[in-house]
């Protein structure tokens, strides 16, 4: 097969993937044999799929040639085989178009019509969600990003404290007695606020307080214990009910259309910290619960509106499923002009789960990661909970092996808090030639570094992994993201690390993300700012401004990383900053022993 790949106004469309599919040969022997019928049954996803008969790329002139063989493959459910061509982005890992299914040919060399692609959703920065416009994009905006949750509490029980219209909020997890800020240390850390004291003090004073929370049979959720909570006041809690292995995950709170906030953690009294991430903090309980890191952000101006936009739609959507109807809110009516507050570009990005907001959903988060990836030319930093992810894997691999100067600074958790998740990490580090800590040492394009906390008192020396729990990407200094998706298959695209086990497709969480898009000098600032902060703390550099040496940045991490494992071999064991390799070992001794770390002596915390 050949033919071209054209943008609307007919000129060439470069570097595209082109892929020729058909159905997987079976032998005739085993058709309609109870083989064949069992496995359709409990995987008719790895029967019916497509498999990739040929690849190729679009040339200057956008063209593409695609050759195979006719004996390579065979429809097992039809007697007359179809092929069918599928366009991709220039990294291979996202579909942009595709045409019909056509019957196999005879002829030599079948020429197919032109496919025709919007420039936009093929090339560039924003994401556009398949058309020719950038999707829920402003220019009018105030950004402030948050480094750890002592900052976003604040700053989220400020604005609940001054609302006088309405409060929307959606979350993950929320504890009735969560305690969201605190005395000072002089006042032995008193507890101030608790959080739905003071979202009920709201209602009490008239503010319209609407809450959605996960409600889901697979994982722990708290709607229950808080319907039960708000049962005679005047704030109004209904559930956002999963029955998969997808969640709603988005953490949002809007405040009279004026202030929004997408927040990283669950409102859980085990994930307070503040940028210290002090060792048994008695501000974050359980006693002796890990530190976490985390990183929201803070909107005034025209992006607000797209978050309050998205709290409407599934409030609606839960009224129309659960509700009959009842208590559907109207959608926010966006005026351009009143919220000009600032000069920051802001685009919005959802992961939305099929057949809820919309019949497909949306993929906006991943389609901001593969367009931001494949643009990368000086370095990527990924922080995040999770990586695990396949497309991300493929994506991270393909940018090296097109560009060798490009560095990749990843950091990630030695203990993912989900099964099966630390051996699929391995798994992806593996697939970009990471098999131990040395190899991360000394790799010249891509690091894995994981954080942890030290504690000298009485002479006893106490070492305990930082949770990552932050979802956080910087591209060039020109692109970053901050929100509530993790790099794993249900925050991105569906839980593509059980591909062949469940209808992959509807399992998507509901899912927001800030994209910063530094094409923009106002944005540009504020991204520099974000991964200054986060890298001082990382790398403990008190310096007023981080300098990248003739080596890179890579090597910048993989140097404190080597000086912190030579430090903790001291007779008084010390770290800069918070960071060593990533391990592969499973237990958190284990995995400093495999660092070359004897501890015998210290007291080691998981």
């Amino acid at each position: 097969m050949e033919g071209n790949v054209l943008d609307e106004n007919g000129h060439p469309l470069k570097g595209l993937v082109v892929q020729v599919e058909g159905a997987g040969k079976i032998e005739s022997s085993l058709k309609g044999s109870r083989v064949v019928k069992a496995l359709d049954k409990i995987s008719p996803v790895s029967l019916k799929d497509q498999q990739v008969l040929a690849e190729s790329e679009t040339d200057s002139q956008g063209h593409y040639r695609l050759l195979y063989s006719p004996d390579s493959y065979q429809n097992i459910l039809d007697d007359k085989p179809t092929v069918q061509v599928v366009v991709k982005d220039v990294l291979g890992i996202s579909e942009l178009e595709k045409t019909e299914k056509h019957i196999a040919v005879s002829e030599t060399m079948k020429t197919m019509e032109d496919i025709i692609i919007p420039r936009k959703w093929a090339e560039g920065w924003y994401v556009t969600l398949g058309g020719s416009r950038k999707s829920r994009f402003t220019t009018d905006n105030q950004v402030e990003v948050l480094v750890d949750n002592q900052l976003e509490l604040e700053r989220v029980v400020e604005s609940v404290e001054k609302a006088q219209s309405y409060i929307y909020l959606t979350q993950f997890e929320f504890e009735t007695d969560f305690i969201a800020t605190f005395t000072s240390e002089v006042d032995n850390f008193r507890p101030q606020a608790v959080l739905t004291h003071t979202l009920q003090e709201a209602a009490e004073r008239g503010v319209n307080v609407k809450i959605i929370l996960n409600e889901n049979l697979a994982v722990p959720d708290s709607y229950s214990q808080m319907e039960e909570f708000f049962q005679d006041s005047s704030v109004d809690i209904r559930e956002f009910k999963s029955h998969g292995l997808h969640v709603m995950h988005a953490k949002t709170i809007v405040v009279d259309g004026e202030e929004a906030y997408v927040i990283g953690s669950p409102f859980k009294k085990d994930y307070w910290d503040s940028p210290q991430h002090i060792i048994k903090d008695p501000r974050r309980q359980p006693p002796g619960v890990r530190p976490v890191h985390d990183v929201s952000i803070k909107l005034r101006g025209g992006a607000v509106y797209h978050v309050e936009e998205f709290f409407c739609q599934m409030w609606n959507y839960i009224a129309r499923e659960e509700y009959q109807g009842q208590g559907k809110i109207e959608p926010p009516i966006r005026n351009p002009v009143s919220n000009t507050v600032g000069k920051t570009p802001v685009q919005m990005v959802r992961s939305v789960t099929p057949e809820t907001l919309n019949e497909e959903g949306e993929l906006g988060i991943f389609e901001g990661y593969r367009r931001a990836l494949a643009q990368a030319k000086q370095f990527i930093y990924l922080e995040n909970q999770f990586l695990t992810n396949k497309s991300i894997i493929k994506a991270l691999k393909s940018v090296m092996d097109r560009n060798h100067d490009l560095e990749v600074i990843v950091v990630m958790n030695e203990n993912p808090d989900n099964p099966g998740y630390k051996g699929w990490q391995n798994q992806c580090l593996e697939r970009v030639g990471i098999k131990t800590f040395q190899d991360i040492l000394d790799h010249p394009q891509i690091g894995f570094f994981t954080l942890w906390s030290t504690k000298w008192e009485k002479q006893n020396f106490t070492i305990q992994p930082v949770y990552v729990h932050t979802k956080v990407a910087v591209v060039d200094d020109i692109w970053a993201t901050v929100g509530t998706a993790n790099l794993d298959g249900s925050s991105l695209t569906h839980v593509n690390e059980l591909e062949g086990f469940f209808d992959l497709e509807f399992h998507r969480n509901m899912e927001m993300n800030v994209i910063l898009p530094g094409v923009d000098r106002y944005a540009s600032d504020e991204i520099v700012k974000l991964r200054d902060s986060l890298w001082r703390e990382h790398l403990g550099i008190k310096e007023q401004k981080l300098k990248k040496t003739g080596k890179g940045w890579l090597k910048l991490w993989q140097e404190v990383a080597e000086q912190n494992l030579k430090s903790l071999k001291q007779s008084h064991p010390h770290m800069t900053g918070q960071i060593l390799p990533y391990s592969s070992e499973e237990s958190v001794e284990d995995q400093l022993n495999d660092l070359g770390i004897k501890n015998s002596a210290w007291d080691v915390l998981d």
